[in-house]
């Protein structure tokens, strides 16, 4: 026979976006940042009937609502790796749209949907996806990945052995990595990534680029129209351009394109 859970439910009235803090070690996180909302609401269902709900935190205070499940052996604020054999709980929680989020977590896989401000993840293993964030994104994890679709200011990823897959991004965006993924499809700003096993690729660059790998290819993407100044280097890989000669150069500031790979390829594209 299933164990029975007893959710618990709590909802505040709210007159504008919140700053969510949340802390459980393991089960899931999943925040809708929804438009038009007038209240924040928090739903915790315990995968095991032995898991007491009551006993977490939910609290709005001014307008921080905080959600913190007890901790373990003093040990639930540092990210670890792996499982310990903490209890699980799903939370849900509705905020209004523009809300800054903050969760911090063992293995729980962390979803945002909508639109929300700034958002700052940490997590051992596992993975955080985001939809729209309006302000700056701040992800530090051993592995796995985090993905958004768009970042309206700029990003800050640590990651052990994780990716980051992100598509527009308007701020400056600083990576590293010790193996791992970076992907941005559309970066605005100026890239600056550090990887030790892991390759890189920007579908359209329109900042300065610096990447440097130790082994891992390095793909960057130059829209039509915008100069640039090239350093590139592989120690055991080829570096090509697929970029056209222009016959009329551009009037705009030329951006710097820095890529550098002890063993890998270096490559640069027309973006589309």
């Amino acid at each position: 026979m299933a164990e029975q859970t007893n959710p618990v439910t709590r909802r505040f009235p709210v007159s504008g976006p919140v700053a969510l803090m949340l802390r459980i070690a393991h089960g899931s996180v999943s925040v809708t940042a929804a438009e038009g909302v007038d209240e924040a609401s928090v739903v915790i269902r315990p995968r095991s009937a032995k898991v007491d709900a009551a006993a977490i935190t939910v609290d709005l205070s001014g307008r921080t609502l905080l959600v913190r499940a007890p901790r373990a052996g003093g040990v639930l604020d540092l990210p670890i790796f792996g499982r310990s054999g903490r209890d699980e709980v799903d939370v849900e929680v509705v905020v209004p749209a523009g809300s800054d989020i903050e969760v911090l977590t063992h293995t729980a896989p962390i979803t945002v949907l909508g639109r929300c401000g700034e958002a700052d993840v940490a997590f051992g293993a596992g993975g955080a996806n985001f939809e729209q964030i309006d302000g700056d994104l701040r992800a530090r994890f051993g592995s796995g990945s985090v993905r958004a679709v768009r970042v309206g200011g700029r990003v800050q990823v640590r990651t052990g052995a994780g990716d980051a897959r992100l598509g527009e991004v308007v701020g400056a965006v600083t990576a590293g990595c010790g193996s791992g993924t970076v992907e941005i499809a559309l970066a605005h700003a100026a890239v600056h990534t550090r990887t030790g096993a892991g390759s890189a690729r920007i579908g359209a660059a329109h900042g300065d680029v610096d990447i440097v790998s130790g082994s891992g290819s390095v793909h960057i993407g130059v829209p039509a129209g915008v100069a640039a100044r090239l350093d590139l280097s592989s120690g055991s890989g080829d570096v090509r351009s697929e970029l056209p000669i222009e016959s009329t150069p551009s009037t705009g500031r030329a951006i710097t394109l820095r890529a550098r790979t002890g063993s890998g390829r270096v490559r640069l594209f027309r973006a589309a």
